[in-house]
């Protein structure tokens, strides 16, 4: 079984419109912290529009163009 992260709480979010507390529990800290930070930009700037939350962590992101630029 695959482990609960960013992705997929983003993509419950996206089809429910909800996330339960045990979901919340498994995720890592640092994807439980940037999670809770982009819900909070999310609810503020995008009027809680599904659509508008970010599907990749920046995080991931971040990592990816590091990984590019490094080779």
């Amino acid at each position: 079984m695959s482990k609960y992260q960013y992705e997929d709480a983003v993509k419950q979010l996206q089809e429910t419109s909800s996330i339960g507390l045990v979901d919340l529990k498994s995720l890592s800290h640092d994807d439980l912290v940037e999670l809770c930070e982009e819900i909070k930009v999310w609810c503020l700037y995008a009027n809680g529009k599904l659509d508008k939350l970010p599907k990749e962590s920046k995080k991931k992101k971040k990592k990816k163009k590091e990984q590019l630029r490094s080779t």
